[in-house]
């Protein structure tokens, strides 16, 4: 917990705000400030006795006060459209943003990325713009439903959806852009402060969707810790996203995008470390191939019950699809950004355009291909809400026990 606070802040406020989501009342808020302020109050008159541990004693005065806040805050932001339903499901909030008149600044960030996919139109056959725009630039209108079909079956639709995924991308293709930056102290705060104004000129040109500003914010707080010489602890910074996400919109925890997208961050940077440690290669390239292995599986095992959850199937190659979309994606972000960079002079336009269609091509052929392997998808899957938690809670427990002290000195 002392290397990752804001994990102690977030849990009690999500849990409030779903208390909120359930309850839909103010007393609950008010029954749980209550029960804060007289555990705080507890732990002040205990504050001289050895035989009490004050600070946990207030640590539970705060966790019950941040619940309070979350059902308190969740109450408070309720829509107009919402108001007076209880527990609000994913796809009524769906059609919410869907429907929800877009701010001044939106309509301006709309436009440039209408412009930029105009620039894809101009040098990207019509059957591959739909993808790289969905791909680069978050805008998937174009997409065929044979092609969402295809790269769902496949489990690769998360990198038809711009989110932590291409944000992490562009983030690795700004560094090392960078890198002719010198590496002291003046130079950490140039390289990482034009990153941070990259990341959301880059969410600004998306069209600013929840998925890329949580991911830009994300990778900000990452980027902050090197501008402030403090030492970077990842998990930390996914909670702190969270936690201010969610106070400016609670909505967003039952967004099924946001959902996915933290299960697989969380899951990636709790598991990769210990499945990644199982195995030990020489070989560069067999370094790279046990990555994406472990990186897939971490993310699966912290999607996986919500994948079943919500979609009711389970893609069995998805690992397998990985290998394809995930270098595919950097490659075609790569080319996608040479293109626009480019499009003054029509002649190198036209051969990255044609390089774009190649390499799409083959992402979409390596996608079918996978779907067409024998048993590519376990479908028609349908499990209740508390099996969820529950899957969750084996997960966690499971990863407990694991790492606790005693199961690793037996290992050892």
């Amino acid at each position: 917990m002392h290397i990752c606070p804001f994990f102690r802040i977030t849990i009690p406020f999500v849990i409030g705000i779903i208390i909120g989501w359930i309850t839909l009342s103010y007393t609950a808020a008010i029954l749980f400030a209550i029960s804060g302020l007289i555990v705080w109050i507890l732990g002040i008159l205990c504050e001289h006795k050895e035989i009490y541990n004050n600070r946990h004693i207030k640590g539970i005065a705060l966790s019950l006060l941040l619940t309070a806040s979350g059902t308190a805050v969740y109450n408070a932001s309720l829509p107009t459209e919402l108001a007076g339903i209880k527990q609000v499901s994913s796809y009524q909030i769906y059609k919410l943003n869907k429907n929800a008149t877009p701010s001044a600044i939106e309509v301006n960030a709309l436009q440039i990325r209408e412009s930029l996919i105009g620039i894809y139109r101009k040098y990207i056959s019509n059957d591959n713009v739909g993808i790289i725009s969905a791909l680069t630039l978050g805008k998937k209108d174009d997409l065929s439903r044979d092609t969402r079909q295809i790269f769902s079956l496949a489990g690769g639709s998360h990198v038809l959806a711009v989110s932590g995924l291409h944000v992490g991308i562009i983030y690795a293709i700004i560094l090392g852009l960078l890198s002719f930056i010198p590496h002291s102290q003046i130079g950490n705060i140039t390289r990482h402060s034009i990153v941070i104004l990259c990341l959301w000129f880059y969410a600004f040109i998306c069209g600013l969707p929840a998925s890329v500003v949580r991911s830009a914010f994300m990778f900000s707080l990452i980027s902050g810790s090197y501008i402030l010489g403090k030492s970077n602890y990842s998990l930390n910074s996914v909670f702190v996203s969270m936690f201010f996400m969610l106070l400016y919109n609670p909505l967003y925890l039952f967004d099924i995008g946001f959902q996915l997208s933290y299960a697989a961050v969380i899951s990636i940077l709790i598991f990769y470390p210990k499945l990644y440690s199982i195995l030990h290669f020489q070989n560069k390239i067999m370094i790279w191939v046990w990555g994406m292995i472990c990186v897939s599986a971490a993310a699966q095992i912290g999607t996986l019950p919500l994948t079943v959850y919500y979609f009711h199937q389970i893609p069995v190659y998805s690992i397998l699809t990985n290998f394809v979309v995930v270098p595919a994606a950097f490659i075609i972000i790569y080319v996608a950004l040479a293109l626009l960079v480019f499009s003054f002079i029509p002649p190198v336009a036209m051969l990255i355009g044609r390089l774009a269609d190649v390499i799409t091509e083959m992402l979409c052929n390596g996608v079918a291909g996978i779907v067409n392997l024998p048993y590519s998808v376990i479908s028609d899957i349908h499990i209740d809400f508390y099996i969820v938690l529950l899957m969750f809670a084996i997960i966690f427990t499971a990863y407990y026990i694991i790492n606790s002290a005693k199961i690793r000195n037996f290992v050892g």
